[in-house]
């Protein structure tokens, strides 16, 4: 079955193309400054990192993917309420960043295997995937990759209206939960799931569709029991409310791989809890943190009145007894 609503194909109008990841990145911006902090164990990777994508990719190739596509609307999915639930949008990604997550999947699978890939198999019945995480590594070393995530979920949230009819928060003004290179290569399926605690999925078709059997999306609206099928083409992605049940059918013969990534309410994760953080989880750490940095603020900001405190005793004394020499405009300020 194709989806439920066909359209006219869509062009849309670029967001003006900035140099930088702009999103939510307090907890992970001090690596990419110090250009250290990618610890696996007590080892830090951040330069074998470096080292592993320059050997993959040339200068040419890493200035090529700052040119971004020219992305369209080509389908859209509606539950029983007339609301979007899913989007679909044609040429989102080029060539070029497909190779370039491979190459990054690649290096981080090299240096993280033990903690950022996981073989990941759900019951027993429900296949799974092969997953390598990206999230962090993305917005340090593909940062244009990383912001057109960003823009063609923007541009989904438009063009389902998600905003004034859902009352959701755009995706500039989300963290990204998740960044997941997938493969299939070892499962058969995925059974019926939903993304819990995230607001927007955003996944990327990387495989040619015509380069596997079966292996085909579908997606449950709530309160409906019907399902809409489709087999993404290369290049497109599909952006869709992430607590919405979806899966993917049997895949019979081939190799299919895939790009997702999960928006939600919070910041970008701390680097050590980048394989998709349970909310919980993110919660408590995010309460920590910004307790520490009320407490630091406290303490520089007593240590301030301390040595302001010290200053202004010495000066007294330097000038006990003989006041007068000191104007009352100096004292005014002093006050102030």
């Amino acid at each position: 079955m194709m989806l439920l609503q066909a359209m006219s194909w869509f062009m849309f109008s670029l967001f003006p193309i900035e140099a930088v990841w702009t999103p939510r990145n307090r907890f992970w911006r001090h690596i990419e400054e110090n250009h250290a902090g990618l610890k696996d164990m007590d080892r830090d990777h951040f330069k074998d990192m470096q080292s592993c994508l320059q050997r993959k990719m040339s200068k040419e190739t890493t200035s090529l993917l700052k040119e971004q596509t020219k992305p369209v609307i080509v389908d859209l999915v509606k539950d029983p309420l007339n609301r979007t639930i899913l989007v679909e949008i044609g040429n989102a990604i080029s060539p070029l960043q497909v190779r370039a997550i491979k190459d990054l999947a690649n290096c981080t699978k090299e240096y993280f295997h033990g903690t950022h890939f996981e073989h990941r198999n759900f019951d027993e019945n429900d296949g799974g995937n092969d997953c390598t995480f990206l999230n962090i590594v993305l917005q340090i070393f593909l940062p244009d990759i990383a912001w057109n995530v960003q823009r063609i979920a923007e541009m989904a949230y438009e063009m389902a209206g998600w905003g004034t009819r859902l009352n959701l928060r755009p995706p500039g003004r989300c963290g990204l939960r998740t960044s997941e290179y997938l493969d299939y290569k070892n499962f058969k399926s995925l059974g019926t799931h939903l993304d819990a605690e995230s607001i927007f999925t955003v996944l990327f078709a990387l495989s040619d569709s015509k380069s596997y059997r079966g292996g085909e999306y579908y997606i449950r609206p709530r309160h409906q029991s019907n399902l809409y099928y489709f087999k993404p083409r290369q290049y497109s992605a599909i952006v869709f409310l992430s607590e919405t049940n979806h899966g993917v059918t049997d895949i019979e013969s081939g190799v299919r791989e895939m790009f997702t990534n999960e928006f939600w309410k919070f910041d970008d994760p701390p680097w050590h809890m980048s394989t998709r953080p349970e909310l919980e989880e993110m919660e408590l750490f995010t309460k920590n943190y910004e307790e520490l940095e009320l407490d630091t603020q406290n303490l520089e900001g007593h240590e301030d009145d301390e040595k302001s405190q010290d200053l202004e005793e010495s000066g007294e004394h330097e000038h006990s007894g003989d006041k007068d020499d000191v104007g009352d405009n100096e004292y005014a300020q002093r006050e102030l």
